[in-house]
């Protein structure tokens, strides 16, 4: 009687904890809420390798959680949802779903985003959307919740769905053409689906939007107000000081803190001649200001080209010529090779392996250069941004080791540089390996197009539709001051734009020697100097340069001293002996 009791018991207790689980699932099933939910993406893509649209939704979803994890629908397993808070389905292009990816989504309890195609073919979980055989145009996005939102794009194709059928069905996005509206994105219970296999823009916008309401996120008390950020742009050592004091001046007149992309070293094309910030050192002096006064540091490269480009042009941490990552060097003879070119596998493997490590002992030195000889002249590197934001998927492994924030936008692809792109807000998206995204958003003001300015403010008003958006350019100092204060008037014309001031956010860059971060707006640094001016004379070489500049001021300064004391002298017993002639008493 006793043993049946306790199985009794025994069941009951596992009943209830079997009950509670499930309820607490349903309770947070609609949305997903919490610090870091762990995000499963499954993908259809060609190849089943993740390339730029998964890297896009990626980039997307890191401003709501670290953890993601990708999957494509040929390898999905039971397991794979395990401790699993959303689903992504990213139907980028058509095919057949596998039946144990069918499965699997259909016993998965949590918060479920379907992208694109094949989502019919998920069966109840979809079955409130009516598919339509053809296509939908749309020139707008409305968002239904909030009526004043609503932005203007080129024409888009979306696909074409209808949820009339299902009342609890809601359309939170609403795309239009003239007098028709189109769902774009609806919520059923704790479903959703976004009706487009693309997510670049303007889509990304109002995707990155309407996954506030997938995350449950709470909106900053000053959402009202994007967060922006200016930079300038190229500041190597042949930049006028004098344009750069005068920029710095105004910045600081407005109270605007800034971002400054710097290049340690400035390479004439034609002689080869290498120039550095102690070569400039009226600039090196302003710089040093403007760190003090609003500005923070973005290494930008070491020489910001490859080949015999000039610095600020040219390509640093990508072969544009070839199209392809830093295999090489710049004068090596360059031959493009595939798998086809090998006669095993293991070959092939050994071959990209070679590549990979000449990638990485290139991108290490250039970024420890720049690191260690900004550091080694006083100034504090707190953020990363490759030259022309060229860079592979490998390159941004290695830089994370050397920096916690990455700023600008982001290249997708390793077959082709001119894949790249932004996204609506900070974000820290896989790929990056831990790396915070500042991105750039509005663009440049462009010296050959008398309408960059007004552009950029456009693309400013795109960003304004999405909460925590980020209002974000560049500009080159070069271009003069008059264009500088121009822009600045015009940005200042939208909701008080909150300006990050990087040091008030959270960052690291180490090397071997050089250790930097903020703590409580202010900048933290630990250098190694044994060890830096071991790895390089030239380190050392600058303070003693700087000693010897001082010893020297100093002593003509004493000679000037004594020069002023003798004449003095002489002047005294010219005056007194003048005194004695005259018959006056000196006492």
């Amino acid at each position: 009687m006793r043993e049946s009791m306790k199985v009794v018991c025994t069941l009951i207790i596992i009943g209830v904890v079997i009950f509670l689980r499930v309820t607490n699932h349903v309770v947070s099933a609609e949305s997903v809420s919490g610090e870091n939910p762990n995000v499963l993406v499954i993908y259809s893509s060609e190849n089943k390798t993740i390339d730029e649209h998964q890297k896009m939704l990626d980039m997307l979803i890191g401003h709501f959680t670290e953890n993601i994890r990708f999957v494509s629908t040929s390898e999905v397993e039971k397991k794979d949802i395990e401790e699993v808070d959303v689903v992504f389905y990213y139907g980028q292009r058509k095919e057949l779903l596998p039946r144990m990816l069918i499965s699997t989504v259909a016993k998965f309890t949590g918060v479920m985003v379907a992208i694109g195609h094949n989502v019919e073919q998920f069966g109840e979980r979809f079955s409130f959307i009516d598919w339509r055989v053809d296509s939908a145009v749309i020139e707008e996005v409305i968002h239904t919740k909030e009526i004043d939102k609503q932005i203007s794009i080129v024409p888009q194709s979306i696909i074409n769905i209808d949820i009339s059928r299902q009342q609890q069905a809601i359309a939170i996005l609403l795309g239009k053409k003239k007098n028709e509206t189109h769902p774009l994105l609806v919520k059923y219970k704790k479903d959703y689906y976004f009706a487009s296999n693309l997510l670049k823009q303007p889509f990304s916008i109002v995707f990155a939007e309407a996954l506030h309401e997938v995350f449950s996120t709470e909106t900053r008390e000053d959402a009202e107000s994007p967060l922006g950020y200016i930079r300038l742009e190229d500041i190597h050592p042949l930049v006028d000081p004098e344009n750069m004091m005068a920029i710095a001046n105004i910045l600081a007149e407005k109270n605007i803190p800034y971002m400054i992309a710097v290049i340690p070293v400035y390479t004439n094309p034609e002689t080869k001649k290498q120039y550095h910030l102690s070569d400039s050192p009226k600039l090196l002096k302003v710089l040093k200001y403007m760190q003090d006064n609003g500005g923070s540091i973005v290494l930008h490269g070491y020489t910001h080209q490859f080949r015999l480009s000039e610095t600020g042009e040219g390509f640093e941490f990508w072969d544009v010529e070839y199209n392809m990552p830093i295999y090489h060097g710049p004068d090596d003879a360059v031959r493009v090779k595939t798998k086809d070119d090998f006669g095993d596998e293991d070959e092939y493997e050994q071959f990209l392996s070679e590549q990979k490590a000449y990638e990485r002992e290139y991108i290490e030195e250039r970024l420890t250069k720049g690191i260690q000889e900004l550091a080694n002249y006083g100034l504090y590197p707190l953020a990363f941004e490759a030259p022309h934001y060229t860079m592979s998927q490998y390159g941004y492994e290695v830089a994370s080791e050397f920096f916690s924030t990455y700023v600008g936008q982001l290249q997708l692809s390793d077959e082709d540089w001119e894949i790249m792109t932004t996204v609506p807000y900070m974000s820290k998206p896989s790929f990056l390996h831990g790396m915070q995204l500042l991105p750039e958003t509005i663009g440049y003001v462009k010296p050959d197009d008398s309408q960059a300015i007004e552009k950029m403010v456009l693309n400013a008003q795109d960003y304004q539709f999405v909460r925590d958006g980020i209002v974000a350019g560049f500009y080159h100092p070069y271009l003069g001051v008059k264009l500088f204060e121009e822009l600045i008037a015009e940005l200042e014309k939208f909701p008080q734009i909150n300006w990050i001031d990087l040091k008030q956010l959270n960052h690291r860059v180490q090397t071997d020697y050089v250790d930097i971060k903020t703590k409580n707006g202010e900048i933290v640094v630990k250098i190694n100097h044994l060890g830096l001016f071991k790895s390089s004379f030239d380190y050392f070489g600058y303070h003693m340069n700087n000693i010897l500049v001082i010893i020297l001021w100093s002593v003509a300064g004493i000679g000037a001293l004594a020069v002023v004391n003798f004449i003095y002298r002489i002047i005294s017993i010219s005056y007194r002996n003048g005194r004695i002639k005259r018959g006056y008493s000196i006492d």
